[in-house]
């Protein structure tokens, strides 16, 4: 068993806490008093594929605790069914990994590595791990949650309460809580969680709901929020509206490396306000290029910019040369996105 600290402010160039840190113990054993008294109950698991695919998979796991023999078996998806209880054969050694010169010629004949198709002995020190990851100060996070993975989890179990100003606590088990999952979410590969937030003046639950998806056929109790900032209610539901926008306009951006690009630029008025309460205005640029501007590098992103969207200042936009302050805005603005991601300009041929 090891233990180890991660500080994540020292990875942060603008840190929102005083302290941000993971705390990690790994190698844990486990304790299964259950198991470790009536021994392990072997019971069939695996998966059927959807989606066309007709393939199946069976092997043997505890239903109590979760671990799986070594080697945890290929059987026969005819014989054995998903749930039942396993009482074939089981090998009283762990057989020798593949040797590198069988992998290489499989890997060559793009043939698939041989699966013990008889469970092997169950492990002798199961053991698992926990994790923390502690927030004091500012955090982005106001609720708390809940979560339960699925068989392929890499995090069995999963918690987390968030005070926003004053700070944050994520914990995690690894291997720990297997036979919690297996009560409570056995079967298919969507985690679940209960989960209540609060953030834009609404409160926001999912009770028991896939946690990376939503569907049409969720029940509605299953998600939902309402609204809980009491001006809704007194002076009405907050709203924003275009009040006013200038004619769209062609102008050049010129970088400071002495490349120019083509770019439209408009200019919208935003009124934002509740019909019973008082109103606030803003300008935005709305500003698009055909061929972009090149901020980043990276491969499947894309290194050009092709628009933006945002403030601009409420005593430029009455000048006769809103145009070219709104050119010098862009030049600014992606300078910045430059040095945020750290862009090189491709090398002349």
């Amino acid at each position: 068993m090891h233990r180890f600290t991660v500080d994540y402010n020292k990875d942060e160039t603008n840190p929102r806490s005083r302290l941000h840190r993971g705390y990690f113990i790994h190698q844990a054993p486990r304790i299964m008093p259950l198991c470790r008294l009536l021994g392990h109950k072997a019971m069939v698991d695996g998966y059927d594929r959807q989606y066309g695919d007709r393939e199946r998979v069976r092997w043997v796991v505890c239903d109590r605790c979760g671990v799986r023999p070594e080697p945890q078996g290929f059987l026969d998806a005819d014989e054995w069914n998903l749930g039942q209880q396993y009482t074939g054969p089981m090998t009283d050694t762990t057989p020798p990994p593949p040797s590198t010169t069988l992998i290489k010629q499989l890997a060559r004949k793009q043939l698939p590595m041989p699966r013990p198709k008889t469970p092997g002995p169950w492990p002798a020190r199961p053991t698992g791990a926990f994790g923390a990851e502690l927030v004091i100060g500012k955090s982005s996070t106001i609720g708390f949650g809940l979560k339960v993975g699925n068989a392929g989890s890499e995090h069995v179990l999963a918690a987390h309460i968030g005070l926003g100003p004053l700070g944050a606590l994520f914990i995690h088990t690894e291997r720990f809580g297997q036979g919690i999952q297996r009560r409570l979410n056995p079967t298919g590969y969507d985690s679940r969680e209960v989960d209540l937030a609060f953030h834009h003046g609404k409160a926001w639950w999912t009770i028991w709901g896939r946690r990376d998806e939503h569907s049409t056929s969720d029940p509605k109790w299953m998600r939902g929020n309402i609204n809980i900032n009491p001006a809704h209610y007194l002076l009405g539901p907050s709203s924003g509206e275009t009040i006013q926008e200038t004619e769209t306009a062609p102008t050049t951006v010129r970088m400071p490396d002495g490349a120019t690009y083509d770019v439209t630029v408009k200019l919208e008025k935003w009124q934002h306000g509740r019909p019973r309460g008082r109103k606030t205005t803003h300008w935005a640029l709305n500003w698009s290029s055909t061929s972009g501007i090149p901020t980043r590098n990276h491969s499947w992103k894309g290194d050009n910019t092709l628009g933006g969207y945002g403030p601009f200042p409420d005593a430029y936009a009455g000048s006769p040369h809103w145009v070219e302050l709104a050119s010098a805005q862009i030049a600014a603005d992606c300078m910045k996105d430059r040095a945020r991601y750290g862009y090189r300009a491709p090398e002349a041929a």
